[in-house]
């Protein structure tokens, strides 16, 4: 799987009802995996599963789409945006992520734009 495919991939796990989390967070991460933003650290894909979630019971509808991805070695960078159910922009940021060994995303880190609607 192609890096752009890989983050667009994962980004629709953000908003997947979860057998499909379940699913896909296994096709997309590493079985050590971790994800990390300004709300804490989270370990594991159950726990990251539970955490999407949270995420879909308080942005009804909200989806991320990704903007761009550049990486080297086992290194990525994803610029996306987060949209509303009607289509407006709520948040934009990037994540940052190390691959393992077997092409499935390690530990990924969430950066957030400051002067974005959502946080």
């Amino acid at each position: 799987m192609t890096p752009d495919l890989l983050w667009q991939r994962y980004a629709r796990i953000w908003s997947s009802e979860p057998t499909v989390r379940t699913t896909e967070l296994a096709a997309c991460l590493a079985d050590r995996c971790s994800y990390c933003d300004v709300n804490g650290l989270i370990e594991g894909r159950e726990a990251l599963s539970d955490y999407m979630g949270g995420f879909q019971q308080s942005v009804k509808g909200g989806r991320f789409e990704i903007r761009s991805v550049i990486h080297h070695h086992d290194r990525m960078l994803a610029e996306w945006k987060l949209v509303s159910a009607d289509g407006s922009i709520l948040q934009t940021g990037r994540s940052f992520a190390t691959v393992a060994g077997n092409g499935r995303l390690q530990n990924i880190t969430g950066f957030f734009d400051s002067g974005s609607k959502a946080s």
